[in-house]
């Protein structure tokens, strides 16, 4: 909906009226404070005064023969999407699987509580606060992954593949803390004027699509984990130094990455764009297929060198992706 007024002038000062209706909607009078926010494009966006926002509450069926999956996938969406109280409630009953499969799901999703239990019904409460500083939870969670994989790395240097098991594990606390934030941008991007002051609209979506990317990373790195774990065979190290080097690189440039975010760097960002196309996957595609053609590698651990050797690549993508996001950010920044 759109409205056309004349600008007015009394005395020094400028105005607009407002429309009655849109006064009415947001249940504003005379005296009440309007929010002006001037965005980069030199649009302005009106706000009216905050007022306490009702709870979401979303109520989800659940069915007698539910696959535990399908619980899992509704529950999580309902968290993502921002419901603050979730009704869970079974005409029949809930099975002892099914309670038991909720309070493990809720336990797995950070602030989630259980405040009511009974047969045929389950309340589930929220109780994060959009308090909480965004861009220290992104850099917290690339840190962890960043740990991951430097652990990765020396599980494979070092010729101990055992050490990629503490790895394998972290990845659900990142998942963890993932959906979380992405809880907290989705509900920002949805209610604008609550984030007055804080993170713009525009500076949410940019951090929704950096956790999607860190995310993806995340479950990149533990796949080659999984590899090294699985990777027994210790001949052909001319291809191991060089998958350690390469992952060396990919973990520098997704490093920097991050940093050129954080700091709207453009200059970092356009050099981690320069760098992974400098990256040698190619040549060590060809070096993985001679040596199996030779063969200088056993038919077993070839597909657990090209598991990684794939993931390395989906890393190198995904964080060109982060520092394309940060030339963006850096870039509406300055034009604020």
């Amino acid at each position: 909906m759109s409205y056309t007024r004349k600008i007015q002038k009394i005395g020094e000062s400028f105005f607009v009226s407002l429309p009655k209706s849109w006064i009415e909607r947001n249940s504003l009078s005379r005296g009440d404070i309007v929010t002006l926010v001037e965005k980069s494009d030199g649009t302005i966006s009106l706000y009216g005064e905050s007022k306490k926002r009702e709870p979401k509450e979303i109520t989800l069926i659940v069915e007698k023969d539910e696959p535990i999956r399908s619980l899992r996938r509704r529950l999580t969406g309902a968290y993502v999407d921002g419901f603050d109280l979730i009704y869970l409630k079974a005409e029949t009953g809930f099975s002892d699987e099914q309670q038991d499969a909720i309070r493990e799901i809720t336990e797995g999703l950070f602030g989630l509580e259980i405040v009511e239990l009974s047969s045929h019904q389950i309340i589930i409460q929220c109780l994060l606060t959009r308090s909480i500083p965004i861009e220290r939870m992104i850099n917290g969670i690339h840190n962890t992954i960043k740990s991951m994989f430097s652990e990765t790395i020396s599980a494979l240097e070092e010729r101990e593949p055992a050490k990629a098991q503490g790895v394998i594990r972290r990845t659900r606390y990142v998942k963890r803390l993932s959906l979380m934030v992405h809880r907290l941008l989705r509900s920002l991007i949805a209610f604008p004027e609550e984030g007055v002051g804080k993170i713009k609209p525009i500076d949410g979506v940019d951090f929704l699509r950096v956790v999607e990317r860190i995310t993806e990373i995340s479950g990149a790195v533990k796949r080659i984990a999984e590899s090294v774990l699985k990777w027994k065979n210790h001949s052909g190290d001319f291809l191991r130094e060089k998958l350690i080097d390469l992952c060396s690189k990919v973990l520098r440039l997704y490093d920097e990455s991050i940093h050129a975010l954080m700091y709207k760097d453009i200059r970092l960002a356009n050099h981690v764009i320069d760098e992974k196309m400098e990256l040698e996957f190619a040549n060590l595609w060809d070096r993985l297929m001679k040596a199996e053609q030779e063969p200088l590698i056993s038919a077993s651990a070839f597909p657990f060198l090209h598991r990684i050797i794939d993931n390395l690549e989906r890393i190198s993508i995904y964080t060109v992706e982060i520092a394309e996001i940060a030339i963006d950010h850096a870039e509406e920044t300055s034009q604020k």
